[in-house]
């Protein structure tokens, strides 16, 4: 999630210009899912700080749910660019959150 974020934020930056063309809030769509894919690295961040701390799954879990709900608020106002720029998201923040849900679940069953 850390390595894709940045250049997926770059070509949401370039795409602004071309969306703001075509649909209304399409332009602040793209500057938006921008945003997402800079939470994203905090998320990618978050989860590599605490990686080894049982007790901070759930921060971490909670920034992926967050994350996962902007994505999909984000469908609206990007019409057909959302298939373009938030694919990376939902894949990485799905497999985020699965990762961050087996480590629980192992560190639990240890216990």
């Amino acid at each position: 999630m850390l390595l894709a974020a940045l250049p997926m934020l770059l070509w949401c930056l370039n795409l602004i210009d071309n969306a703001a063309l075509d649909y209304t809030y399409a332009g602040a769509g793209c500057f938006a899912a921008g945003i997402a894919y800079i939470f994203s690295m905090v998320t990618a961040i978050a989860g590599l700080a605490f990686a080894g701390r049982h007790y901070r799954y759930r921060w971490c879990r909670t920034l992926g749910y967050i994350q996962l709900a902007a994505g999909i608020l984000l469908i609206v106002p990007l019409r057909s660019y959302a298939a373009l720029t938030l694919p990376p998201l939902f894949l990485l923040t799905v497999l985020y959150l699965f990762g961050v849900g087996w480590r629980e679940r192992c560190d639990f069953e240890q216990q």
